[in-house]
């Protein structure tokens, strides 16, 4: 007899299968951090400011800082420093290496996640008696819902098929090279993928009982927020999303659930905001530096790439640079002198803003075209391939754009029938693309998605198998009649 955690995972070969994927993403992971990796030019500063607030200096990135310190974002080099003080001494490879264990755990988020979106439905009335949101909606009556039971008995081939596409996803997830080699560093994005995919999961948890729940995803986004501030906007529409599924039936119990959701998120960012406050004498939720990726990212002569703005502007400005400052400056420097010389005496980030806000629009007034093809430039950049060199090599770059086509395509399959998980799932997809439209546009950002992206592409080779299979015995699946045995359109999303 198998266990009841070999039953639910593919049976023993498919438990053992499960455990191998995630201890080769933990061990790719932990082996990166270990031995360490050159660290980009965030990587160094988020280092430095852990080591000075571990010293007592404060959140500073220390003299030799080009930018400042307030322009990073607080959630990693506060968690490093914590380590920090609790081990003792600076030990450097031990953060990496907690870090690393952190970042695996979105290989086990994107697998249960397949699975949620994997499993079918059970038995129930047809949509026309109770709706398109149906089975785990929720009920109106704000009763904690519960698993319908006695589902007709599916079969060995059923379970397969909800088991090993997920099983895809999170293998996808545990090699995907990029999150690998940031581990190698103190970068931010491996653990914002890790909150990204855990609070998603969350909120789908949550929707399942009562509303204490909601403090849990509220809380990971809180976090996420404070690691990627671009976040904390997102953090907003997931709540409108989390209000909207059963507004028109039960307003009061939608607003509730969106609102500890929100309590909770803004218990984890205020501490931080009440800091900034103190600090800089004025309100910042988490970070500044919005001006500077304003103005970097609406300026047209660029083409969209944010490593070509500095470059430009020490062209465009032959009276305030020499040619040799495009090599010598960082972009925040040349951007700090472009702003001096505009606004005078005014702070270089609300400078930088009020200059990105006149510049977008002067691009949307004056150059409409030429604006929008500036942004479909920026969106291609984002998701036609990953950061770092090693995604250019072609079986990482091929495996990208497999992972990116068949993960919209998923998100398609998915609004088909069941609308709760597409418009989570597809809000902060659309988030993050405006975001990068509309600010520097970093695939960097779109790494973060990464364990979303794979489960939506995983069970999209699952429905297309399926259709293959159908087509090849005879018969074609049609919308409202789909084997017991494939995943469906109408299995994306269950409960």
């Amino acid at each position: 007899m198998e266990s009841g955690l070999a039953a639910r995972n593919g049976g023993r070969i498919g438990l053992a299968a499960l455990v191998a994927v995630l201890l080769l993403g933990l061990g790719l992971r932990v082996g990166e951090a270990w031995d360490g990796r050159a660290p980009v030019y965030d990587a160094r500063a988020y280092a430095a400011i852990a080591k000075n607030l571990s010293e007592g200096e404060g959140f500073t990135v220390g003299p030799g800082a080009t930018q400042p310190s307030s322009n990073y974002s607080p959630g990693l080099p506060l968690f490093v420093a914590g380590l920090y003080e609790a081990t003792g001494g600076l030990h450097e490879r031990l953060a990496r290496v907690v870090l690393a264990g952190i970042g695996a755990l979105s290989v086990l988020f994107a697998y249960l996640i397949g699975r949620r979106l994997m499993r079918p439905l059970p038995s129930r009335p047809r949509s026309s008696e109770v709706g398109l949101t149906g089975v785990g909606s929720g009920a109106s009556s704000g009763k904690t819902q519960r698993p319908l039971k006695n589902a007709p008995y599916r079969g060995t081939n059923a379970a397969n098929a909800e088991f090993w596409p997920p099983l895809l996803g999170a293998l996808v997830v545990a090699v995907y090279p990029a999150l690998v080699e940031y581990q190698g560093m103190l970068m931010s994005e491996p653990l914002a993928a890790t909150l990204l995919s855990g609070g998603v999961l969350a909120v789908l948890w949550a929707w399942d009982g009562g509303r204490a729940r909601w403090m849990l995803p509220g809380a990971l986004f809180g976090a996420l927020a404070l690691t990627r501030p671009e976040y904390l906007g997102i953090a907003v529409l997931v709540a409108l999303v989390i209000a909207a599924r059963e507004l028109p039936r039960d307003w009061r119990a939608s607003l509730l659930r969106a609102a500890v959701f929100l309590a909770a998120a803004l218990v984890v960012i205020a501490p931080w905001t009440i800091r900034n406050a103190a600090a800089l004498d004025r309100f910042v939720p988490i970070s500044t530096g919005g001006g500077q990726v304003l103005f970097a990212g609406t300026y047209l002569p660029s083409d969209g790439d944010p490593e070509k703005v500095g470059a430009e502007v020490v062209a465009e400005h032959p009276d305030l640079f020499s040619p040799r400052d495009a090599q010598r400056l960082r972009l925040e420097q040349i951007l700090a002198r472009l702003a001096a010389q505009g606004y005078p005496g005014t702070e270089t980030d609300q400078a930088l803003s009020t200059m990105g806000k006149k510049q977008l629009w002067d691009d949307i007034t004056d150059e409409p075209l030429e604006y929008a093809g500036f942004v479909t430039t920026k969106v291609g950049r984002i998701w036609s391939h990953g950061p770092r060199d090693v995604m250019r090599e072609p079986v990482w770059a091929v495996l990208h754009w497999l992972l990116v086509a068949l993960g919209l395509l998923g998100l398609v399959l998915l609004a088909w029938r069941r609308r709760w998980e597409a418009l989570l799932l597809g809000t902060i997809f659309l988030a993050i693309t405006a975001i990068s439209a509309l600010l520097v546009a970093s695939p960097r950002r779109v790494l973060v998605f990464v364990p979303l992206l794979a489960p939506l592409a995983a069970a999209t080779l699952a429905y297309l198998a399926g259709q293959m299979g159908s087509a090849s015995g005879g018969r074609l699946t049609k919308p409202g009649r789909l084997p017991d045995a494939l995943p469906t359109p109408d299995s994306l999303g269950a409960p």
